[in-house]
């Protein structure tokens, strides 16, 4: 795919968000079809996260919108509610969530680019994050809930 092409997708996604209410990437990659983008969702999602959108909960449920920097603490005090705990042993950091939040918590997380951080798994309630070095173990942890709003 072409610099062009991927332009003119990201173009169409922004555009789209801007206008009409798509709470999931199922509606957007339906969106996009209708204006003859075919992408795949793995595609959609790097997508969204080059783009900086978010699903963020409004007052009809969730909605993709372009994040801006006042946006940031909203999200970070919604995301403190959905976390139920933060746990590690010598290895591994596992947050845990309520039902269906994993991935938009790992979703922040990941967008922080935490140099600590090497990666983060999520699944409907559980998040696995993969620390650079288990010596700073602590520290992770630190930014990770800072990050998240629960300190």
């Amino acid at each position: 795919m072409n610099k062009e092409e991927i332009q003119k997708r990201h173009a169409a996604i922004k555009s789209l968000i801007a206008s009409k209410d798509i709470s999931n990437q199922t509606e957007l990659v339906n969106e996009l079809k209708r204006k003859r983008i075919d992408v795949t969702q793995a595609t959609l999602s790097r997508d969204l996260a080059e783009l900086g959108i978010i699903r963020m909960p409004t007052e009809h449920g969730y909605r993709y919108e372009i994040r801006t920097a006042s946006a940031e603490p909203v999200l970070r005090g919604f995301t403190a509610e959905e976390v139920i705990s933060v746990e590690s042993n010598e290895n591994l950091i596992v947050i845990k969530t309520f039902p269906g939040r994993a991935q938009g918590v790992a979703f922040l997380l990941d967008s922080k680019r935490d140099t600590e951080i090497l990666g983060t798994i999520a699944g409907d309630d559980t998040i696995v994050v993969i620390p650079k070095s288990v010596r700073q173990i602590k520290k992770t942890i630190n930014n990770i809930s800072h990050y998240l709003g629960l300190t």
